[in-house]
């Protein structure tokens, strides 16, 4: 018997942010630590392109889905895709055991690619439940706030799973190899990855779906203000008609770079820029990556854009302004970053954290401002789909279409996976929300 507060909007905002604790969260620590080789990386590259292009599928059609099954139901099924994700990747491990240059088999690149299009699938129904809770049972007053919650605890799932990884694999050296190949490749990034690693990661992401049990029907939520959610009568043909419909919404087609825009980082944070760091350093940086998510989040959610003292609409442009100046500085170090580690060969020459310190902090502060970027980008999108609407139909398909335009760009990304060419297909897609903004908002 379940106790009445299990009903409660604030305690279903755990529960679905335990759930992303165990399952994205833990995919965001998998998915940060680098690879054991060029081979391993350009799988990784075709299993996240995969994920990215379903969900961006699954994204768009899983609001009307929840609409109709139910937020339990999709978290339920959406757990399942990351434990099998997270098998395929020990796959390829176990396949590269013997050392870096070892092939990798056709049947476990394929099994990695599969893995990657059904997690996009369930990532897609996950997402869309979570989106539903995260914006719908909040007060007005609450749309900020919520939303930082949230994200603080499916961050700290990041959070424990790069500990846990870089606890077992700082003893293996600045080189960042298992010690027993006995041979140290320039190439090799590994950090120490191991079967009991990954068998913390399976375990871990399966429980998910167990979690996802204690998820309760809209309909039966009380918010804060003693207010209840509606769920009004749905059909699929509703359904399917209104997610069309919005590609024709203006408030949908406002934010749509945005949303494209919001993960497509990620390849760049996760993949090359990976390359200058030993193994156990990269374990090391990430935490406070996932650190910075977290308090980032709570700062612009419940400081800046849930601040009683101002109107939303003035809240609104004050998180407009620190995206941008955050844009330019954030990622104008990182350039420069770039050209500094391109033209010093720290592909060759690793930084190490314990090694060589003094070349790791400036590196750290850039990441963890990279950390704090995406969690300023994220609260702020959600908080103004969050704003558009109350109703828990419509903020369901709302979040299916932020997700999905979110993935398909971050297929994209993946696909590329180039720093400059992922600056100028960038600066493309902002002439062409300029374009869309001019033409149908104002």
């Amino acid at each position: 018997m379940l106790p009445k507060s299990i009903h409660h909007a604030r305690t279903q905002l755990y529960v679905i942010s335990f759930v992303c604790f165990l399952c994205p969260g833990m995919f965001n620590a998998l998915n940060a630590l680098p690879t054991a080789s060029p081979s391993a990386q350009q799988v990784k590259d075709q299993q996240n392109a995969a994920l990215y292009f379903c969900f961006s599928i699954m994204g768009l059609l899983a609001g009307g889905l929840n609409n109709i099954l139910g937020p339990r139901v999709l978290t339920m099924i959406g757990g399942t895709g990351y434990a099998i994700y997270a098998s395929a990747q020990y796959n390829v491990f176990k396949q590269q055991d013997a050392g870096s240059k070892s092939d990798i088999s056709n049947s476990a690149n394929a099994f990695s690619i599969f893995s990657g299009a059904y997690l996009g699938i369930c990532a897609g129904m996950l997402w869309a439940a979570q989106g539903q809770i995260c914006l719908t049972y909040p007060t007005e007053s609450q749309k900020g706030t919520f939303f930082a919650t949230f994200w603080i605890v499916f961050n700290l799932g990041a959070v424990l799973g790069n500990a846990i990884g870089t606890a077992l694999a700082w003893h293996t050296g600045s080189d960042g190899c298992e010690l027993r190949f006995q041979v140290v490749f320039h190439s090799c990034q590994v950090d120490a990855m191991n079967d009991a690693m990954y068998l913390i990661f399976i375990v871990l992401m399966a429980c998910g779906s167990v979690v996802a049990l204690l998820i309760q029907p809209p309909g039966t939520i009380i918010r804060e203000d003693q207010s209840q959610i509606e769920t009004p009568p749905t059909n699929v043909f509703r359904e399917f008609v209104e997610i069309i419909k919005l590609f024709t919404n203006p408030a949908m087609l406002t934010i749509l770079i945005p949303c494209m825009s919001s993960n497509w980082f990620y390849t760049y944070q996760f993949g090359p820029f990976a390359k200058y760091f030993s193994g156990r350093t990269n374990g090391l940086k990430a935490i406070f990556y996932w650190l910075a998510q977290a308090g980032g989040a709570w700062v612009l959610g419940n400081i800046f854009l849930d601040n009683p003292r101002f109107p939303r609409t003035q809240r609104a442009w004050i998180g407009c302004g620190i995206m941008t100046l955050c844009t330019l500085v954030f990622f104008g170090g990182g350039a420069a970053f770039q050209y500094v580690a391109e033209s010093r060969n720290y592909h060759l020459d690793l930084i190490d954290a314990e090694s060589s310190f003094s070349r790791f902090v400036g590196p750290w502060i850039l990441y963890i401002s990279f950390g704090l970027y995406d969690a300023f980008f994220q609260v702020y999108v959600n908080y103004l789909i969050g704003a558009i609407s109350n109703d828990s139909e419509v903020l369901s398909r709302y979040s299916g279409f932020y997700k999905g335009t979110q993935s398909f760009a971050g297929g994209i990304s993946w696909a590329l996976n180039g720093f400059v060419s992922m600056c100028r297909v960038m600066l493309l897609l902002w002439n062409v929300y300029f374009h869309i903004r001019e033409r149908y908002y104002w």
